[in-house]
């Protein structure tokens, strides 16, 4: 791919022509386009179509060797946690609640904070992903608030900062009712890429009235509520169902998780429009359940999915749409072949569904982004098919969905900014971030007294 005309980090081109590119829009009206171009006018799609005309003064990128897609949308990550990634491999739900909640979060400075959420942003960009809806619980003082939102802005992600519990007791912090004061002082803005939300506990982790008390604290201000809802043998059973019952579930609620939820919770799900985020990897191996794909289908629930802690889990939506897409697969012509009534396996198509539009629709930003259409915002990847473990295409949605991954990534641009050019994200210098990072990781192991075993730097020769 040639850009024909470049424009530096920090804006975007008043016009932009991508050409000859071969489209996936998951738009259900326009589907694959084998051969087109799209048209960008102020960071918003203009126009998809054939042999379009190029505006004066426009930005062209050939895509002659390249896919286009929306970008990624993640349903569910705590991106504060990336000075942690692989810290915690073989743990469960409970070694996270005491390792990760109990003795890594207590020891984050707001500087910690910062670098651990913008490392783990720019890798979400560099693995395409563009939107995050961020489980922010790490909000043990304003200053750790101010530092996570400043580094989300800094990214350039596309984010839903879901204002979240603080990592420590104590330490003056402003949950949950800090949440007006952001959105006077934080939010609002009309090209603002960061979304407010309220990150809290369902009725089954907490008193039920305080549970409500906190989403009538979210609608208030506006903002959409997110949950861990239905972790197996994890609070008090059926209480999303006398929350549905009592007409506080709704299309601003976003349930994560919802393992062991009932036929009827499911059913309640779907009746009043609540979204699901499913995240595989974390749900299989830390005991959660088995993720819940073959219920939401079911129930007619379009998922979202979710990479959710990178303490133990891959860091790209690639790992997370194979592992659904084969469990979801396995169970339902498991139950053909024993001659159970089974539901459809799901589909290539649905899979890159839930990791656009199933995800935009889960952040409360289905209008914004999630596919190729116009009038959304142009958060689009470039990947390139041509390297050896993805060449060559037959089917562009499964060549995308099962013969990609991160290396694929040439370009990613959100809201028409370009945040990466062949393959190299813009604005970073990543020798010095890096170290940044590095020294951030030491003081947090540090602090909560805990070993790594390899790194650029050890404890052992830290000063």
């Amino acid at each position: 791919m040639v850009a024909e005309a470049s424009t530096p980090l920090g804006a975007a081109a008043e016009s932009l022509l991508i050409r000859n590119v071969a489209i996936v829009t998951v738009d259900p009206e326009l589907g694959e386009i084998p051969n087109g171009d799209i048209l960008v006018h102020r960071g918003v799609i203009a126009d998809i179509g054939s042999h379009l005309d190029v505006p004066p003064g426009a930005e062209i990128i050939d895509g002659a060797d390249a896919i286009a897609t929306p970008g990624f949308v993640d349903g569910h990550r705590h991106l504060w946690e990336g000075l942690l990634r692989n810290a915690l491999p073989d743990g469960d739900i409970q070694d996270y609640l005491q390792v990760v909640n109990g003795k890594f979060a207590p020891a984050y400075t707001p500087e910690d904070a910062h670098i651990g959420e913008l490392v783990t942003a720019l890798g979400a960009l560099d693995a395409g992903v563009t939107t995050v809806l961020d489980w922010s619980h790490i909000q043990t003082t304003p200053d750790h608030t101010s530092a996570v939102i400043a580094a989300l802005r800094r990214s350039g992600l596309r984010a839903v900062f879901a204002f979240g519990p603080p990592g420590a007791p104590d330490r003056g912090h402003e949950w949950p009712y800090g949440i007006k004061r952001l959105r006077d002082e934080e939010f609002g803005g009309a090209t603002d890429l960061i979304t407010l939300a309220l990150a809290t506990f369902s009725p089954e982790h907490q008193p039920y009235d305080t549970a409500k008390k906190h989403f009538e604290l979210a609608r208030d201000v506006g903002a959409i509520i997110t949950v861990h809802a239905g972790l197996n043998g994890i609070g008090t059973p059926d209480q999303i169902e006398r929350f549905a019952r009592d007409g506080l579930l709704g299309p601003d609620v976003n349930l994560v998780h919802a393992n062991a939820l009932s036929h009827t919770e499911w059913q309640l799900v779907a009746d009043t429009g609540s979204s699901v985020s499913i995240t595989p990897s974390t749900e299989m191996q830390m005991g959660q359940g088995i993720p819940p794909l073959r219920q939401a289908l079911e129930a007619g629930v379009i998922p979202s999915i979710g990479i959710d802690v990178e303490v133990s889990s891959a860091t790209d939506m690639w790992t997370q749409m194979r592992l659904l897409f084969a469990l979801q697969r396995s169970q339902v012509l498991a139950d053909r072949h024993a001659g159970r009534a089974s539901s459809p396996p799901v589909t290539t198509a649905q899979i890159l569904q839930y990791a656009t539009i199933g995800g935009a629709y889960a952040c409360g930003l289905a209008g914004q982004t999630g596919s190729l259409t116009v009038g959304k915002q142009a958060d689009i990847l470039l990947l390139r098919p041509d390297l050896f473990h993805s060449s060559p295409v037959n089917d562009l949605t499964s060549a995308v969905v099962h013969n990609m991954d991160a290396r694929n990534v040439d370009t990613v641009i959100v809201a028409g900014r370009t945040v990466k050019r062949d393959g190299r994200l813009l604005g970073f210098d990543v020798a010095t971030l890096t170290s940044e990072v590095y020294e951030a990781r030491d003081r947090v192991f540090a602090a909560a007294d805990m070993p790594f075993a390899t790194g650029r730097h050890s404890l052992a020769g830290a000063s």
